[in-house]
């Protein structure tokens, strides 16, 4: 009979590619791994994976089998989380990472509630602009909510909005250079870049159905929105933020907002986490609770 352990290893080497990574994401050592894998092949009567001195991939067999072994793996953990969520509910620690900015503006204000709900969850919350794997490694999260991101075969997409973005600028900076009359007029102003140095240095403005690509050269680039915001209001140059940050300051009369008719187009701002097993039952109440609460409210909208 195949042992549940046994199809957990599978779906992690079959995942990963590799023995090691395997070995690395289930926090044990490689020769277990191999171990466990020889049974399961001997129990299924086939081989399943290819071993090369650098790859290892699925055999006919093993392509085969991959559905079947997701699903025993799954079921396995739905009554495992059925079980214990009756007992003791949701438990364990949560790992989330999130960029500084929707941490600390839509998650970390939900935390009491959502502790209040699940006191026997342990969050740890990573706020960093890196992109960390999702997944059951060490150094990986089991949630991640990002923006424009969507996950990929292994990763489970949740949409819980969309985030719009305003080309702004101090009011001391339009009095001195003055405000663009059109999207190309962009090229010709000192522009503060929100991204990493790799970033194209250019965005794609929209206008019902015109689009305006426009191309520059940032005098700044920094990967954080907030801090942005602040260089724009210190009259550093024109900068395109997301309206939740925008909105505010311009309310204030720290921003003044350029081609109001202009805007790139939102981005989604999503929840990733594992598809190929079941999620535990910590994940999914975090899920659920931010679907229900940020999901339904919408405070990043504008």
């Amino acid at each position: 009979m195949i042992q549940l352990g046994d199809a957990r290893v599978f779906l992690e080497v079959a995942s990963s590619g590799s023995f090691s990574e395997a070995a690395r994401r289930l926090k044990m050592p490689k020769s277990s791994v191999t171990r466990q894998i020889e049974r399961l092949e001997t129990t299924i009567g086939g081989q399943l994976l290819r071993r090369t001195t650098r790859t290892v991939a699925l055999t006919a067999a093993g392509h085969e089998f991959l559905p079947h072994a997701r699903r025993l793996v799954d079921d396995g953990i739905e009554a495992q989380n059925l079980l214990r969520a009756k007992t003791m509910g949701a438990s364990g620690l949560l790992t989330v990472s999130a960029t500084a900015t929707i941490g600390r503006r839509f998650l970390v204000p939900h935390l009491p509630a959502f502790r209040a709900r699940h006191p026997n969850v342990q969050l740890a919350i990573w706020l960093t602009p890196a992109r960390i794997e999702v997944g059951s490694g060490e150094g990986q999260v089991d949630v991640a909510v990002r923006l424009r991101a969507s996950g990929g075969p292994d990763l489970v997409t949740r949409k819980l909005g969309e985030v719009g973005f305003w080309v702004v600028a101090s009011p001391g900076y339009v009095a001195q250079h003055g405000a663009p009359p059109t999207p190309d007029a962009l090229g010709d102003h000192a522009m503060i870049e929100l991204g990493p140095p790799s970033k194209a240095h250019q965005v794609e403005l929209r206008r019902g159905k015109e689009t305006a690509p426009v191309r520059y050269r940032p005098i700044v680039q920094i990967d954080d929105p907030d801090a942005v915001a602040l260089a724009a209001e210190a009259g550093v140059g024109v900068a395109v933020i997301p309206s939740f940050i925008a909105a505010p300051a311009a309310a204030a009369g720290r921003l003044v907002r350029l081609l109001p008719d202009w805007a790139p187009a939102p981005s989604p701002i999503n929840l990733l986490y594992r598809a190929d097993i079941a999620p535990q039952t910590r994940v999914r109440a975090y899920v659920d609770y931010l679907v229900e609460t940020i999901g339904q409210s919408q405070p990043w909208a504008v």
